[in-house]
């Protein structure tokens, strides 16, 4: 039956891979990946490259830079004509003349008015200061002005404001004949009166067609023709090659220039995928089992690993730059909840993924990692919040060095160093600052535990706590020895060790039902209520207290991780007290089953350590004298015990941690107890 269940456990967790590998290979893009690194100055390591397909030679960001410019600085202003001011003021002009004319021969002289005053409309009136700011500076500009839906060229040097309207008029009606006559009528009529502008700045249609003018910019420059070699092996890479390079390998990583069978395309796709899961699969099983052991780990990590990777694609697909996506998040999630090897193994294979289809490859991979490991190492005391924006400065700072570092390394020049990437970089931390605040729900959805949770049940002043220190005194005083103790075993490991604290402070808890029948809590010297009680009725009742542990700690919602602490801190021993007082009572018994703690046996380094610092720290309580001698013995035995009775089969405990362990435990019990060494007599 326990093999089934196991067959039935391993088959969800490899379908729980294939789905992710399923989700991975639909979110790589299904474009070629171009695998070949240039830089400018270096020499072509790689065979002669001839395109087997046409191809435009892109421009460099500096040249559409420089297109866009020159539109910018030559574009016309358009504005609209309004012929009805025309037509208002020459009749206006007209009725009033009419008014101050003496005799016939005036009309003459109206009629070559009016001739001026068509002819300054149609060279366009306008207001200097209608003029928008942008184009002051302008030589020689010329203005577009539309009449009846037709655009028409005027240079603005030609374009008369009032004051030039006024001085033309002045100008060409005395020239015709200077006598004293037109002056007089000339400054009766006030002509100025009759002078308005008659074109307006239309922004819309300025911006409209200077957009348009912007977006026909040509991103090309020019074809290069298949079968046209590219560039030699050992052929210096300079700015007019690279360029060509550039433009082949964006058409190469598209549709059109994949030249390869789609279906091998996709099954090379899965295999990466399945290559790098199964890596991954095979480092978790190795070292971090006990990931294995709930299903939502391992939905949690894969969940991550394949986001990454979508949104790492969704980028490259679009173009921008690949460091907006804040991968760093995920090692820093991972190691909240889990072993920061374990995060680090997950990121590694995030980076394998995406950086064969990012830009620059070998830069994107070099400044991930290096960034990625010390996001893990930062923030493995999130908890302490004032390391938050500590450990953000230092992950931009080594986005930042790592990036430079790679520059240099490539071009040697700070000139090729991309500000733009700088401020990606920015803007990716300050994602991951948001993205941080998840953990929370993540938390709560995968009923994880994180150190914040942990700080604040480690807190004595929570009801459980406190209801063990007044109901159960030497428990609670027996629990903060055992967390003091196993907490140091734990950091020589480099374990969890603020989850082994916690384990410790909660493992007894069972024991506030019936504190009295523990020998720690009696009052009275030399008496115990065991005394009058059959041995198998006794081992029972102490054996309940892992029992009642749990059903507490499930009543007070404490998390599984730390109920594991409850359940595995007596393994599968026995009473030992007990069976021997039964075996004596009943020498011919062979059930000693009632004798035996339920179990489980401990999985994880943790839980055996506070398996181990519980016996102990329970049992040097009996010690007669506190010797380095029977210290010793007395770790040695217990620990030696509860190998052989199997209750380390579990743990993954090496011999060499055993031995750090023991000599850790037996150095905490005689600093706790004063042990002096006894030097030998003389």
């Amino acid at each position: 039956m326990t093999t089934n269940n196991n067959n039935i456990k391993l088959r969800k967790k490899w379908i729980l891979f294939t789905v992710a590998g399923i989700l991975l290979v639909f979110s790589l893009t299904r474009n070629s990946a171009f695998h070949y690194e240039f830089q400018t100055g270096k020499e072509w390591m790689s065979d002669d490259i001839v395109t087997p397909f046409d191809f435009p030679i892109y421009k460099t960001s500096e040249e559409l830079s420089a297109d866009r410019n020159k539109i910018l600085t030559t574009y016309k202003p358009y504005f609209q004509y309004d012929a009805i001011v025309e037509q208002q003021q020459i009749s206006a002009f007209s009725a009033f003349f009419e008014n101050i004319a003496d005799n016939e021969s005036h009309q003459y002289e109206k009629n070559i008015l009016l001739n001026l005053l068509n002819d300054v409309y149609q060279r366009c009136v306008l207001r200097k200061d209608n003029m928008p700011q942008e184009f002051d500076n302008r030589q020689q500009l010329v203005i577009s002005v539309v009449k009846n839906n037709i655009s028409q060229d005027y240079p603005l040097s030609e374009v008369l404001t009032i004051d030039d309207a006024y001085n033309y008029i002045y100008s060409e009606f005395l020239k015709k004949s200077n006598n004293s006559m037109r002056r007089q009528i000339f400054s009766k009529i006030n002509i100025r009166n009759y002078i308005q502008t008659n074109i307006a700045y239309d922004e819309a249609i300025t911006n409209k067609v200077k957009e348009q003018l912007l977006e026909s910019i040509s991103p090309t420059k020019g074809i290069v023709a298949a079968g046209t070699r590219l560039i030699a092996k050992g052929e210096t890479i300079n700015s007019k090659n690279i360029q060509i390079l550039e433009s082949f390998k964006k058409e190469y990583v598209n549709n059109e220039g994949f030249l390869g069978n789609f279906w091998l395309l996709l099954f090379g796709q899965a295999l990466l995928v399945a290559i790098c899961l199964f890596q991954l699969y095979l480092l978790l099983i190795w070292y971090n089992p006990e990931i294995f052991k709930r299903a939502q780990n391992i939905v949690f990590i894969l969940l991550l690993l394949v986001a990454a990777v979508f949104g790492s694609m969704q980028i490259i697909k679009s173009g921008m730059n690949i460091y907006l996506v804040p991968i760093t998040i995920v090692p820093i999630y991972i190691s909240t909840f889990f072993r920061s090897r374990t995060a680090i193994f997950v990121y590694i294979t995030i980076i394998m993924l995406v950086s064969i289809y990012a830009p620059n490859s070998f830069e994107f991979a070099f400044v991930s990692l290096a960034t990625g490991i010390i996001s893990v190492s930062q923030f493995r005391t999130w908890y302490r919040r004032g390391r938050l924006f500590i450990s953000i400065g230092l992950i931009f700072l080594f986005y930042t060095l790592s990036y430079i570092t790679v520059c240099l390394i490539k071009d040697g020049l700070f000139e090729k160093i991309n500000v733009k990437t700088i401020l990606a970089f920015g803007a990716n931390v300050v994602f991951v600052l948001f993205a941080y605040q998840l953990i929370y729900v993540f938390e709560k959805i995968f009923g994880f535990l994180s150190n914040s949770t942990l700080m604040e049940l480690s807190d004595t002043n929570r009801t459980l706590l406190r209801q063990l220190a007044e109901k159960a005194p030497g428990t609670f005083q027996h629990s903060m020895q055992v967390a003091n103790i196993a907490e140091e075993v734990v950091r020589q490991f480099d374990g969890e060790t603020l989850l082994v604290r916690v384990g410790a402070l909660y493992h007894d808890i069972g024991k506030i039902m019936n504190p009295e029948y523990f020998i720690e809590n009696q009052q009275t010297s030399g008496y115990s209520l065991h005394s009058k009680m059959k041995p198998e009725e006794s081992s029972k009742i102490i054996i309940k207290h892992v029992e009642n542990g749990v059903t507490l700690a499930k009543k007070y919602n404490l998390p599984a991780d730390v109920i594991d602490f409850i359940r595995t801190h007596h393994a599968k021993s026995k009473t030992r007290y007990f069976l021997s007082k039964y075996k004596e009572q009943n020498p011919e018994a062979t059930d000693f089953s009632a004798f035996s703690y339920p179990g489980p046996n401990p999985w994880s380094k943790e839980l055996a350590v506070l398996m181990m610092a519980d016996s102990i720290e329970a049992a040097s309580r009996t010690l007669q004298s506190y010797t380095e001698e029977t210290i010793n013995n007395l770790v040695e035995d217990i620990v030696n015990n509860q190998i052989s009775e199997g209750c380390m089969n579990d743990a993954n405990l090496t011999f060499k941690e055993l031995s750090l362990a023991k000599e850790i435990l037996k150095s905490k019990l005689k600093n706790i107890y004063h042990a002096r060494i006894e030097y030998p007599k003389t």
